[in-house]
């Protein structure tokens, strides 16, 4: 009698162990996402950023300058640099630049004296860049060379999402401090996010690689804007996780949900208080 329970455990235990390995074969596991080398994605980024500029004629870049080696903190400043060179000096020429890795040199060539005008120019970049930069003005003849320095730490993926966002939303003609906050709360700026739902990255969709989820998250905010009864709900529809985004749902009796948009909403005005907005990318008369 016993052994015949024994024979029937064991033949229960191999039909165990068949089913398990039926299982797996039939629903194997899911491909591990490809890691996202961030460094290298904002890099990409900077570079196609300073070859629009010279795309759109704005500067010329000088062949020596290494591109690829282009720090951020400095590449990001640009447009102001040169919307205040354009600004202040009368008929300006093209500026060419020469340098932007560790220090931005940028040479301003058909001019002679550059007294007053360089001044105006270093008091408006003191004004718009701020304490981190230090500006300085080089004469020689008819050339002069402008040298900004970043003195401040290097910035961290809230810093270098800063324009990615800015640019976005400015295609879209939607707000930047709403995206800025939604991307915040959703990943904290890290583009390896894994979510659920075979979600991830920035915005933890099931679409789009790294920066490319920004330009569907402007996209997708401008829509959701322009349907949505509050800007609550429109924030609502951002929640990571959720399996049905495209239908609203009463998210106010999901506490978590409701603490989540509630965070949102928050940090939307920090943004915007800290240059988050359209208004700021437009030329100052």
């Amino acid at each position: 009698m016993r052994s015949i329970k024994v024979k029937l455990a064991l033949i229960a235990w191999i039909l165990g162990i068949a089913a398990i390995a039926t299982a797996y074969a039939t629903h194997p596991e899911e491909e591990p996402r490809p890691t996202i080398d961030e460094q290298q994605e904002y890099q990409k980024y900077t570079t196609s950023a300073i070859q629009k500029l010279c795309d759109l004629g704005e500067l010329i870049i000088d062949m020596n300058c290494d591109l690829d080696s282009a720090a951020p903190e400095l590449a990001y400043i640009l447009p102001t640099v040169i919307n205040n060179y354009n600004f202040i000096v009368t008929r300006p020429t093209t500026p060419i630049l020469e340098s932007i890795k560790d220090t931005l040199q940028i040479k301003m060539i058909g001019y002679k004296k550059f007294t007053s005008r360089g001044i105006r120019l270093i008091k408006a970049l003191q004004r718009d860049l701020g304490i981190r930069y230090e500006s300085v003005i080089i004469s020689d003849s008819t050339t002069h060379t402008l040298k900004i320095t970043y003195l401040g730490k290097p910035w961290d993926n809230e810093h270098l999402c800063n324009l990615p966002v800015l640019e976005a939303c400015l295609r879209e003609r939607t707000d930047p401090a709403i995206l800025m906050s939604i991307i915040h709360h959703t990943s904290g700026f890290q583009m390896n996010y894994q979510g659920k739902n075979n979600t991830s990255g920035l915005l933890a969709l099931d679409t789009g690689i790294g920066l490319e989820q920004i330009d569907i998250g402007a996209h997708r905010l401008k829509k959701v804007l322009a349907s949505s009864p509050t800007l609550a709900d429109a924030v609502a529809q951002f929640y990571p996780d959720t399996e049905q985004r495209n239908k609203f749902e009463n998210w106010r009796k999901d506490p978590q949900k409701h603490y989540w948009v509630g965070q949102v909403l928050t940090d939307i005005q920090y943004y915007r208080s800290n240059g988050m907005t359209l208004a700021k990318r437009k030329r100052v008369e």
